[in-house]
Formats: C-alpha cells, sequence, structure tokens
C-alpha cells in the first residue's frame, strides 16, 4: 500500500508519498494543470494507493474531486483529527513538506486501524454543492446587511445616509435573489427537498435552519448516532478533573462554530412553540441552571431531534417517546 498525504494552500498543495520505507516528496501548483500534473504522476505508481488530505474548504475540494474521478480512494481528513495526530507523533516541525508527511502517516494509521473505509470521500450532488455555496453568501450579505443598518443609525451626514440607505437597498436585493436561487435548487433534488420538509416539522425550525443543517452538516450517513453529531457541532460536554479537584462540565467548543450560532435562535423560539423543547428548558430552570445553559441544552436536543428526523425518513412527532 502506498499512502499519499497533500497538504492544501491557496496557491500550492504539497505531496509526500509513504511507498514502504521510502519517501519522496513533490510540490504542484493548486490549479486544474496542477491536478492533471499529479494525477499522472500519481498513476505511475502500480500499488494500490490512498491520497488523505486536510478538509480546507473550497482550496481542496476540486483535488478531491479529481482524484475520486482518478479511480483512486480519497480521505479528506477532519483537520483537528490530523493536528492531534501530528501532536501525539511529537513532530517538531511546521512546514507544508512535514505537514504532507504527517497527514501520510495519518492515513497510515487509519489504515493499520481498519478506518478507510468508513472515511473515504464520496463527491456531493451538484444541487447539494450548490446549497453550500449560496447559503454561505447568503450568511456573508446578511452580516454585510448588518454592519450597513449600524452604519445608518450612527450617520448625522445626510449624503452618507443616502449612500447607506442605497448600499441597504442592495443587499436585499441580493438576499432575495439568493434565496430563490437556494429555494429553487432544492425543489431541483428530490432527496433535499425531502430533508428540508422533515426539518421543518420541527417546530422552531424554518427554512433557513433547515438550510444550514443541511449545508453544514454535510451527508447524514457519515454520522453512526447522535453524539458524533453534537460532538461535530461542538454541542456536546467536555468534562475537567484532575485528582482532587472540583470536576468542571461546559461546552467543548471544539466543532462547527456556524452550525452553533444557526441554532441559538431557533432554540429560544423552541422554547416556547415546541412541547418537547419546553419541557427540557423548564426542567433545567428548575434544576436551578442559568437561562443560557438551558438554551444550550436546548439547542442540542434540537440537533438530536433534526439527526433523529433525517435518519428515520420521519417527520417529527413530539410524542413520540412517550408512546
Amino acid at each position: 500500500m502506498i499512502y499519499f498525504g497533500i497538504d492544501i494552500s491557496k496557491l500550492t498543495f504539497d505531496v509526500v508519498v509513504l511507498n514502504n520505507n521510502q519517501i519522496s516528496n513533490f510540490k504542484y501548483d493548486n490549479n486544474s494543470k496542477g491536478s492533471k500534473a499529479f494525477i499522472k504522476k500519481k498513476s505511475s505508481f502500480d500499488d494500490k494507493i490512498i491520497c488523505c488530505m486536510e478538509a480546507t474548504g473550497i482550496y481542496g475540494l476540486s483535488l478531491a474531486k479529481a482524484i475520486y474521478k482518478s479511480n483512486h480512494n480519497v480521505i479528506v481528513a477532519n483537520p483537528v483529527k490530523t493536528h492531534g495526530f501530528a501532536k501525539i507523533q511529537m513532530l517538531r516541525n511546521k512546514t507544508d513538506r512535514a505537514d504532507a508527511q504527517s497527514i501520510a502517516q495519518f492515513c497510515k494509521h487509519l489504515d493499520d486501524q481498519g478506518q478507510i473505509e468508513s472515511s473515504l470521500f464520496k463527491p456531493k450532488s451538484e444541487c447539494y454543492e450548490r446549497l453550500q455555496y449560496m447559503f454561505t453568501r447568503l450568511q456573508q450579505l446578511k452580516k454585510q446587511h448588518n454592519q450597513e443598518t449600524n452604519r445608518l443609525e450612527a450617520s448625522i451626514d445626510k449624503i452618507c445616509q443616502k449612500s447607506i440607505k442605497a448600499m441597504i437597498k442592495f443587499i436585499e436585493k441580493q438576499m432575495n435573489a439568493i434565496e430563490n436561487e437556494i429555494h429553487d435548487c432544492i425543489q431541483l433534488d428530490k432527496e433535499l427537498n425531502t430533508q428540508v420538509e422533515l426539518l421543518t416539522s420541527i417546530k422552531g425550525i424554518g427554512s433557513n435552519t433547515a438550510w444550514a443543517i443541511l449545508a453544514y452538516l454535510g451527508d447524514i450517513n457519515l454520522f453512526k448516532n447522535s453524539r458524533q453529531v453534537t460532538s461535530f457541532a461542538g454541542l456536546n460536554p467536555r468534562i475537567e478533573q484532575s485528582g482532587t479537584s472540583i470536576n468542571k462540565s461546559q461546552l467543548s467548543k471544539m466543532g462547527h462554530r456556524r452550525l452553533r450560532r444557526a441554532l441559538f435562535m431557533p432554540s429560544v423560539v423552541a422554547c416556547h412553540h415546541n412541547i418537547v423543547a419546553m419541557d427540557l428548558y423548564q426542567r433545567m430552570l428548575k434544576k436551578g441552571k442559568p437561562k443560557k445553559v438551558a438554551i444550550t441544552a436546548v439547542m442540542r436536543k434540537l440537533l438530536v431531534i433534526a439527526y433523529g428526523v433525517l435518519k428515520s425518513q420521519t417527520k417529527f412527532d413530539p410524542n413520540y417517546q412517550a408512546r
């Protein structure tokens, strides 16, 4: 087995090849020409090949797709895992080549543990990828809208106010256009459309939150249980204990920050309209927990319910646990 570790940067990517006890390295431009050159070089190896790279968003997605289309296995690993592995190996150097070698060794580690099959990269549908890109753009526009609104409140000059109002109007027009594009994209994909209907059956979760969950979670089948989903979002507790010191339990926050942010306001709404969330919220308050802690518990509950309806392909039923 030959292991390819790939370290992605904006302009280039470094490749380190582990072939038995031999190590070789290459460097390519991070564009279509560099990807083709790498695929050609990779094809010159006769043995079975496994490539591994870190999840770096748009910078590595095209390369991962190219490797997949060339009929070779590729893993897009969570950077938290690869960085943790590098610390265990006590690697001292921090260069692109050193990172690529560490990723290659991580790939070998997964193979030794029999975890290759469960970690392999599979491209999403075209509509799903468009949803991810367009929802990210929608969030960027909303952020700009808030910034311009704050500037309008602080401005006292009429010319500046006129300019800001024109910008706000333009941004709102762009937001509406993106939302319509997302809606049309989901309508074209039967699976996505069904998933949105399942998620919006949960009181407190509207269309925008459903889009966020689908865009940020990705393929729900990659998660074996709800604990993995809450861990991915960083909504699982982290317990600290040392000797006789007092135990501390707090939110781990080692997960998807944007997904946590997308669940906050829906959880506030659910505390007043979703019977399951209302019950949990009130129980937390009766135990003396602060409101912020209670809302965080509701966020976790909503995400677990969302995972449940997507996994079971069944709409939300508040009486499910009672039955």
